[in-house]
């Protein structure tokens, strides 16, 4: 009888470490692709205008792969196996790009893509403290954007946030690509106003 209770937990020791051994699949999640689910812009062959966007700029802990949670009032997880499928700087220009396009008429909106990048008559530049989901079920966006020419400038702050109804982080995102939506509307708002930028000045 002990020998045989020294079998049965030799073998669910063995089951354990096999299940702790096996390795986990990582998950990885696009903004862009969530994107594709919106309006695709219009090419703006008769442009007035040409807008850059970018760089924008994250908190360091926003600059890595992992999909950040927010726990409390201050502490900031990182997954390890729910990835963003590339770098959230350019997944986030690109959807800005092509969200404020389908804002805006006459106006060019083009990424910057480094030293490759054609100069524009404006500039948007946006930076982030904030970009992550919260253990509180939301999701939240905070920071400034400045939308600068030759002959003017502005600078706005923003903060942005959606309750999440489902759990998980495909719903997270979801949510992120929502947000950026907004905010594309409130920075499509300001270029109108001015008019280098907004093609309008004839």
């Amino acid at each position: 009888m002990i020998r045989t209770r020294s079998y049965i937990l030799i073998a669910a020791l063995a089951g354990l470490a096999a299940c702790a051994s096996k390795p986990i699949d990582d998950h990885y999640y696009s903004l862009v692709l969530a994107a594709d689910n919106s309006e695709v812009p219009a090419i703006a062959e008769d442009a007035n205008a040409h807008l850059i966007v970018g760089p924008i700029q994250l908190p360091a802990y926003l600059d890595n792969r992992g999909l950040a949670i927010q726990l409390g009032s201050n502490q900031i997880q990182t997954a390890n196996h729910h990835l963003w499928a590339e770098p959230l700087q350019e997944a986030i220009s690109k959807v800005l790009v092509r969200d404020i396009s389908s804002r805006i008429d006459n106006v060019a909106v083009d990424r910057d893509a480094g030293r490759w990048t054609v100069a524009g008559d404006c500039r948007l530049r946006v930076e982030f403290d904030k970009f992550h989901a919260t253990s509180e079920s939301r999701v939240v966006s905070s920071g400034r954007y400045w939308i600068s020419s030759t002959n003017q400038s502005a600078k706005k702050d923003f903060d942005i946030t959606r309750v999440l109804s489902a759990d998980g982080y495909t719903h997270a995102v979801e949510a992120l690509r929502e947000i950026l939506r907004t905010l594309a509307a409130q920075i499509t708002d300001t270029i109108v106003s001015n008019t280098q930028c907004s093609g309008s000045a004839n």
